[in-house]
C-alpha cells in the first residue's frame, strides 16, 4: 500500500489519484495555507505561502532524509514514502515572513472592503501572521480601475497571485488580463483596447481572487457577507444546470456564486446566470391569487382559488369537454409529476403538453487549455469544457421524461396550440414559471378564445394572466426546492433560498392541494421518492435522495462518480458529503 507521512503520522494515498501536498494534507484534516494555487489552473508557485519541509523515507532502512530548503506544497506531489512537515518552527517562521511581506503595501481598509469576512489575506493574517507591523516607509498607492463595466480592480489590495490572469489565458483563452511591469511596481492590467466585458465568464475572476482586489460592482457595498445565508442550488438560466450558492438576507437574494461540480460546471458559471438572481427580487411578481368574477379578476384567498380551479376543470369534463395541461420546462421534476398526476386523474383522456422551450442563439462552448492546470483527482474529467446552452430553461428533459411516462409521447406547446385552435379542448391549465416573457398578447387572445375555462399558474404578470379565469401565484426558482435534469441528463437538487413571497405558494403545494394530499406543506424529497417508484427513468432517486454532485438518469451514483467525497469551492478546499436527503 502506498503511504505518505505527514507530521509524523502515516496515511494511505487514494488509489488512482494524483494529489499534491496541499490536497493530500487537506484529505487528512491538515491545512496548508496557499494563495496562488487553484486546482483548475497551472501551478506557478509565486506566492510561496504553501512552502513546507519535505523529504523521503527509505522503505528498506526506515531512514528519513529531509531536503535542506522549504519547497512549495502546490508543486510537491504526494508520492509513496514522501515525508511532509507542515507545523515545524521553520515552516511557521516562513509563513509569518510571507504574510509580513504580502502586507507591506496592503491598505488597512478591512472595515470598508467588500471581501471582509471571506478574505484569505484576512484569515491567514490572523492564523499565520503577526500582530505588529514593522514597515515604516511610505506605502505604494495605486488607483482603482475598472477592468469591465461590472468588475473593479483595487490594485492596492492585489498580492499578485495571478489567478485572474491564468483564468483568462487557460480557461477562457481570451487573454484580456496581463501582469504589467516588474517588482513592487507590477500590477494587473487589461491589454490596450480590451476589457472583460466581452468575456461571458468574466465574473469568475472575482470568485477566484483570494483577496479584495477584484470586486463585483453589482454587489459592491450592498451587504456584509456575514449577514448572508447561503443555500446550495442550481442555476435555472439555461439547461447547463450550473451548481451555485444562492446568498440571501432579509428575504432578498444578493448574489449567486458557483459551486464546484466537475461533472457539470467545474468551478465556473457564466455571467448571464450569475446575475439572473435579480429576477427573484422583481417587485412586479405576482403576489396574489385571482378568480374571474363578473368579467373581472378579483383577489381571493388560496383555498378559494384552488376550489375554483378544481371545480372549473371538472365542470368542463361533466359537460363532455376535454382538458389539457401545459407543464413548463421551468418546473421541477417533482412539480411536473404532481401536475401530471392531477390532470390525468381528472380524466385519463386529458392531454399533457410541454410548455414553451425558450431558446436564444446557439450553444457557446468554452474549451480550456488541456495542457495547463488540473492537479488532483484524475477520476473526473480533466479541464471540462464549459457550455452556455441556447436552451434557456432548466428542466426540459425532466419534464419530457414525465410526459413520456404518462402518455407515451411529448406534445409540444405549438402542437397543443393548434389543437386548441381546432376547439379540441375546452379546459386548459397552464403552469409557466418562466423567467422571461413567453407569450404575447395576440397569442394569448387566440388561446383564450378557444377554451371555456383557463387556469394560469405563473410568477409574472403576462398578457395571458389578464385573460385567465383563475390566476395562481407560483414560486420563483429561488422560492422552491426540487430537482432538475440538465442537458446532459443529470438529475440535480436545488434548495430553496427564499421563503415564498406574500400571496404566493410553491407550485408543489398548489398541486398537493389539488390532489388533496394530507398533512401540511409537502416536502420535495417525499414526492421525489414517489416519482422514483412510479417512473422508471427516475429510479436513481429511490428513497428521495440525490447525490451532492447529481446523478445521470438511468445510472447509479457510484457508476458516474457523483458521490465523490471531495470537491473545491472558490479558493478553499471543502469536503462534501455523499448524498443529501430532504
Amino acid at each position: 500500500m502506498t503511504t505518505i507521512i505527514i507530521n509524523g503520522s502515516e496515511y494511505p494515498i487514494p488509489e488512482g489519484e494524483k494529489l499534491n501536498a496541499i490536497q493530500m494534507a487537506k484529505r487528512v484534516g491538515i491545512d496548508i495555507p496557499y494563495y496562488c494555487w487553484h486546482p483548475a489552473l497551472s501551478v506557478v508557485a509565486n506566492c510561496r505561502m504553501c512552502e513546507i519541509e519535505t523529504g523521503s523515507k527509505d522503505p528498506k532502512t526506515g531512514e528519513i532524509k529531509m531536503m535542506p530548503r522549504l519547497v512549495p506544497g502546490c508543486q510537491t506531489p504526494a508520492k509513496d514514502q514522501t515525508v511532509l512537515v507542515t507545523n515545524s518552527p521553520k515552516v511557521k517562521e516562513h509563513q509569518r515572513m510571507i504574510m509580513e511581506y504580502l502586507l507591506l503595501n496592503h491598505p488597512l481598509d478591512c472595515p470598508v472592503c467588500d471581501q471582509a469576512g471571506e478574505c484569505g489575506l484576512q484569515d491567514y493574517s490572523y492564523h499565520y501572521g503577526q500582530a505588529s507591523h514593522r514597515f515604516v516607509e511610505e506605502r505604494l498607492v495605486n488607483p482603482r480601475k475598472d477592468v469591465s463595466d461590472l468588475i473593479q480592480l483595487n490594485q492596492d489590495r492585489c498580492i499578485m497571485c495571478t489567478r485572474c490572469v491564468r483564468f483568462t489565458r487557460e480557461i477562457t483563452q481570451t487573454g484580456e488580463l496581463e501582469v504589467m511591469r516588474r517588482g513592487n511596481h507590477a500590477e494587473i492590467a487589461v491589454f490596450p483596447g480590451h476589457t472583460l466585458d466581452a468575456n461571458p465568464l468574466a465574473g469568475n475572476v472575482v470568485d477566484i481572487c483570494p483577496v479584495g482586489a477584484l470586486l463585483d460592482k453589482d454587489f459592491l457595498h450592498k451587504q456584509r457577507v456575514w449577514f448572508l445565508s447561503k443555500h446550495d442550488s442550481v442555476c435555472t438560466r439555461c439547461s447547463t444546470g450550473c451548481n451555485i450558492t444562492a446568498e440571501e438576507n432579509k428575504g432578498r437574494l444578493w448574489r449567486f456564486k458557483p459551486r464546484s461540480n466537475p461533472h457539470v460546471n467545474d468551478y465556473w458559471m457564466c455571467d448571464e446566470g450569475r446575475y439572473s438572481y435579480q429576477a427573484a427580487n422583481d417587485p412586479g411578481l405576482l403576489a396574489a391569487m385571482y378568480v374571474r368574477t363578473n368579467d373581472d379578476l378579483q383577489e381571493v384567498p388560496v383555498d378559494e382559488a384552488m376550489t375554483a380551479v378544481d371545480r372549473g376543470l371538472r365542470q368542463v369534463l361533466e359537460l363532455g369537454g376535454h382538458v389539457a395541461g401545459v407543464l413548463s420546462p421551468f418546473l421541477t421534476v417533482e412539480e411536473a409529476y404532481l401536475m401530471a398526476r392531477y390532470i390525468k386523474g381528472l380524466n385519463p383522456t386529458s392531454v399533457l403538453a410541454l410548455g414553451p422551450v425558450p431558446s436564444r442563439g446557439s450553444d457557446v462552448t468554452i474549451k480550456p487549455d488541456q495542457t495547463k492546470g488540473r492537479t488532483g483527482d484524475t477520476s473526473f474529467i480533466v479541464s471540462r469544457p464549459f457550455t452556455i446552452h441556447a436552451e434557456k430553461c432548466p428542466d426540459r428533459q425532466g419534464v419530457e421524461a414525465i410526459l413520456t411516462h404518462f402518455q407515451g409521447a411529448v406534445i409540444t406547446f405549438e402542437e397543443l396550440s393548434r389543437r386548441v385552435a381546432a376547439s379540441e379542448f375546452q379546459g386548459l391549465y397552464v403552469a409557466s414559471d418562466s423567467i422571461d416573457p413567453w407569450i404575447d398578447e395576440a397569442a394569448s387572445r387566440e388561446l383564450r378564445s378557444h377554451v371555456s375555462f383557463l387556469v394560469l399558474q405563473d410568477t409574472n404578470v403576462t398578457p395571458l394572466a389578464h385573460l385567465a379565469d383563475v390566476v395562481l401565484a407560483g414560486a420563483t426558482f429561488a422560492e422552491k426546492a426540487g430537482c432538475y435534469v440538465n442537458a446532459d441528463g443529470r438529475l440535480q437538487y436545488a434548495g430553496a433560498a427564499l421563503p415564498p413571497r406574500e400571496g404566493a405558494l410553491p407550485d408543489l403545494d398548489l398541486f398537493a392541494i389539488l390532489l388533496h394530499r394530507p398533512g401540511g406543506p409537502v416536502r420535495s424529497g417525499e414526492v421525489l421518492a414517489e416519482l422514483a417508484e412510479a417512473v422508471p427513468a427516475f429510479a436513481v432517486a429511490r428513497g428521495g435522495t440525490v447525490p451532492v454532485l447529481g446523478t445521470l438518469l438511468g445510472s447509479s451514483a457510484s457508476a458516474d462518480g457523483a458521490a465523490r467525497a471531495v470537491a473545491f469551492t472558490d479558493s478553499w478546499y471543502v469536503p462534501q458529503g455523499a448524498a443529501r436527503s430532504r
